[in-house]
């Protein structure tokens, strides 16, 4: 059986990935990682391992003539055709919270390096300037800061959790509100986006990308924000119209910005990296040795009891079609 990774993987990652791979099955990865040899090989493949940016359109679809199951690495379905998936009847799993902790982890991260000023801070240092108080005076803490959340998945409740611990208040908002229970635990408050948007002093995204929160972020929005404000996306680069961004960075609306997702990845000719008040990532946030071999190990463990039958077997993992 041919299971097909939609990206490429040298080094390190490689050597994950093949060590996972179940007996009886043979992995092909893309070479140059584009639409045509997507579209050429996925004629070959049992089974589509969905990794990276490349498009699952209804050409690629049409192509899987032998495909019996797709498994995303992941839990983002923007870049696949659910529409095709579903009237075709193709089975199509994601592994749900797989990096569920790094991201959070990650998020918090980038809150507390823009709050603090990190990355200046640590050039200036190095550079021998030592201005302790006139630094230290024009950066903050977590606690006590108003944090709102726009999606509450497994992400958003991880992250939740955490500022809990910080001492910041937490505000939410999600397609579905929480059961109050849970609210209570997690010490967070229901609030509309319009809401989260003019209360916030950190607005952190953890929702899905659809045409519905496309550029949830835009000029709009930023004019109704906190002056001061800190804007940290770990979610998808859609969700905010990065030129509004930077406008709100210019204007100094927006104080600072911690980004891990962007509108074209991988970036190239992108003002946000000229700006100073950007704390920037390459759309790592959730990739850790330790997510990344969990992702992996599962994505693969699902594929192969997909292929014995055994559907009840799949663990942490959530159906879609």
């Amino acid at each position: 059986m041919k299971i097909l990774l939609t990206n490429h993987y040298d080094g390190k990652p490689a050597e994950i990935i093949k060590s996972v791979v179940p007996d009886g099955f043979e992995l092909e990865m893309l070479e140059s990682v584009s639409q045509q040899e997507l579209e050429d090989k996925v004629k070959y493949a049992d089974y589509l391992l969905v990794s990276g940016r490349l498009r699952i359109n209804r050409k690629v679809l049409g192509n899987a003539v032998d495909i019996k199951m797709i498994q995303r690495t992941g839990v983002g379905l923007d870049t696949i055709d659910l529409d095709y998936i579903k009237k075709n009847n193709i089975p199509l799993y994601v592994n749900k919270g797989v990096n569920a902790q790094s991201v959070a982890e990650h998020t918090i991260l980038l809150m507390l390096a823009t709050l603090r000023n990190l990355v200046e801070i640590n050039e200036n240092t190095k550079n021998g300037i030592w201005k302790k108080q006139a630094q230290g005076v024009c950066t903050y803490e977590l606690s006590g800061k108003t944090v709102g959340l726009i999606g509450m998945g497994a992400i958003g409740r991880k992250v939740a959790e955490m500022l809990k611990v910080f001492g910041a208040k937490a505000l939410y908002n999600d397609v579905l509100q929480m059961k109050e229970e849970d609210e209570v635990r997690l010490g967070i408050t229901y609030c509309t986006i319009k809401e989260i948007i003019e209360k916030s002093d950190i607005i952190s995204l953890h929702c899905p990308l659809t045409t519905e929160t496309k550029h949830i972020i835009d000029n709009r929005a930023v004019n109704k924000m906190k002056n001061g404000v800190i804007l940290i996306n770990t979610a998808r680069g859609g969700l905010i119209d990065e030129i509004a961004l930077v406008n709100g960075i210019k204007s100094g609306k927006i104080a600072g910005v911690g980004i891990d997702v962007y509108e074209r990845e991988p970036v190239e000719n992108n003002e946000l990296l000229q700006l100073k008040k950007v704390i920037t990532t390459p759309h790592i946030g959730g990739v850790t040795y330790d997510s990344f071999y969990q992702m992996m190990h599962d994505a693969m463990r699902n594929i192969e009891m997909f292929d014995k039958g055994q559907l009840q077997e799949i663990e942490n993992s959530r159906y879609i079609f």
